[in-house]
């Protein structure tokens, strides 16, 4: 998930909670069948890079190649576009393959390496999405601080209460720390060192606490919070896809723990 367009010929990496497509070797081309699910921009893209399984012996993420496949290519076809829950400015889509014909030189890189490939991003993802909610985290507390400073309850503004006040002096300081374990984790990751824990710990940390934190400002913004014209109310359907994408909390929580013993 979450792979910007480039220009005109927007690039798009596998979709993930499904089985990589099957692509057999057929002289001088691939042949590909099979589906992908969850394909970021997946509806607007001209250009795909496609997870394949070269090698149906190798189990797991072993065996996978990268094949870039065009818009247009004979036997691939968008199925759908997906309804969701948040990010409705973002086009998901599922993508079908139907004895999809590639030449051999569309494979990036060498075969059956390709899961190789996709790992080396996994750290700048993360890291990148853990910051993504940060800003998040940051712009709600912002927009919900002039909020309650401003909104007139009860003999006064809701800023006079200190249930109100203390909550989310709490939440800013859950954000400050989430935002220093990504300052040093991102310096750990540009001086190359293996920073794979402190990168699923912020993840994960950083996943969870930006529902966190637009909960409790939907909640500080009463009834308007939950009307589809505030801004909190679209923030809060948008952050929960934090938990789920790059690497959901579970999978981030076993890498952490894998390096604890």
């Amino acid at each position: 998930m979450h792979h910007r367009g480039r220009g005109h010929r927007a690039r798009r990496r596998l979709g993930r909670g499904v089985d990589p497509n099957l692509a057999k070797r057929d002289g001088d081309s691939y042949v590909l069948n099979g589906t992908k699910t969850f394909i970021t921009n997946g509806v607007h893209a001209n250009l795909y890079f496609v997870a394949a399984k070269t090698n149906p012996s190798s189990r797991g993420a072993h065996g996978i190649s990268i094949i870039a496949v065009e818009k247009g290519t004979p036997g691939f076809s968008v199925s759908r576009a997906l309804k969701k829950h948040g990010w409705l400015c973002s086009d998901t889509a599922e993508l079908a393959f139907d004895n999809c014909r590639v030449p051999i030189d569309q494979r990036i890189g060498d075969e059956n390496r390709g899961f190789y490939s996709i790992m080396r991003n996994f750290q700048n993802e993360r890291l990148v999405l853990g910051a993504m909610a940060m800003g998040e985290a940051q712009s709600a507390i912002e927009m919900t601080l002039e909020y309650v400073r401003n909104r007139k309850a009860f003999g006064g503004v809701l800023w006079d209460k200190q249930a109100i006040r203390q909550r989310l002096a709490m939440l800013a300081a859950k954000v400050e720390a989430g935002r220093q374990l990504i300052y040093s984790t991102a310096w750990l990751d540009a001086q190359k060192f293996d920073c794979v824990k402190q990168v699923s710990m912020l993840k994960a940390y950083c996943s969870e606490l930006v529902n966190e934190v637009t909960y409790d400002c939907l909640q500080f913004h009463g009834g308007m919070g939950y009307m589809r014209e505030s801004a909190i109310e679209r923030m809060a359907r948008d952050a929960r896809v934090h938990p789920i994408g790059g690497g959901a909390t579970e999978v981030m929580l076993e890498e952490i723990a894998k390096r604890m013993v």
